[in-house]
């Protein structure tokens, strides 16, 4: 039997592929620093953009 594989789920992996490249050679405490940041600025793009379809 051959499972199938979403398009979604191929993008997330593929996402945490990049980003695992990306700071691999990176220190632990910068590693967290650079997610937060990023957390915190998509946090912020999806408040505006709630904010704006309510409004």
């Amino acid at each position: 039997m051959k499972t199938k594989i979403s398009k979604a789920q191929t993008e997330v992996w593929e996402w945490k592929e990049s980003l695992y490249e990306e700071l691999k050679d990176i220190p632990k405490l910068e590693r967290l620093n650079y997610i937060r940041e990023k957390v915190s600025k998509t946090l912020l793009a999806l408040k505006k953009k709630k904010e704006a379809l309510y409004d």
